[in-house]
């Protein structure tokens, strides 16, 4: 496993009381404040806030599904509409009475971080897809074409997993504490929750287009 420090290409200051998410719609980036139970999305070249969406029983962790918003509450995962806050679905945890640590959906299903592991789940009902060990546990996750990221309970550094290798190939130590995780498409952005602030990484090779 290779074992590098990355400087931030981009820094977004944030407003929260408690950062636990963080996710990309497909033009914005959306982050969880656990202490308001809200989710605020931000404009990723500027910074300026946009739409503020109450976030009733927010625990951890955001993902964009469907166009639509998912986070995990006190045993659930719930979906929630972007626009209004409306609560579209609650479903119960695949694990009940162990906390979902972090989530991030994508073309396979959702990836949820717990204490031990990382999972992928099917996105209609949960089914377990595939399973990787994280000893340190998950306070973010994010995933790519080819790869799963997770930040740990450490809060010092990044773990990248090729999903082809079936191992953990690149830990990113960063400044800050890493705390959530999402990728856009070019950069990998994190959650530091040390300096309230949002801040992106140039990674190169990470994504499946040039690796």
């Amino acid at each position: 496993m290779i074992i590098y420090t990355a400087a931030s290409v981009h820094d977004l200051s944030i407003d929260a009381d408690q950062l636990a998410g963080l996710t990309w719609s497909g033009h914005a980036l959306w982050y969880a404040d656990q202490g308001r139970e809200q989710a605020t999305c931000l404009d990723p070249r500027t910074g300026a806030p946009g739409h503020t969406l109450s976030c009733p029983g927010l625990v951890a962790g955001l993902t964009s599904l469907g166009g639509h918003l998912l986070y995990a509450t006190d045993g659930a995962l719930r979906l929630c509409d972007t626009q209004t806050g409306d609560i579209l679905r609650d479903v119960p945890s695949p694990r009940p009475g162990v906390p979902i640590c972090g989530m991030e959906a994508g073309k396979d299903g959702i990836w949820l971080g717990w204490s031990d592991a990382l999972e992928l789940r099917h996105a209609s009902d949960l089914r377990l897809l595939a399973t990787v060990p994280a000893p340190l546990g998950v306070t973010g996750v994010t995933v790519t074409d080819r790869y799963v990221a997770h930040t740990d309970r450490l809060g010092e550094a990044i773990t990248v997993f090729d999903l082809r290798a079936g191992r953990n190939v690149l830990q990113i130590h960063v400044d800050g504490r890493p705390t959530s995780l999402t990728w856009d498409g070019l950069r990998l952005w994190y959650g530091d929750a040390a300096n309230l602030r949002l801040r992106a990484l140039d990674v190169p090779g990470l994504s499946a287009t040039t690796a």
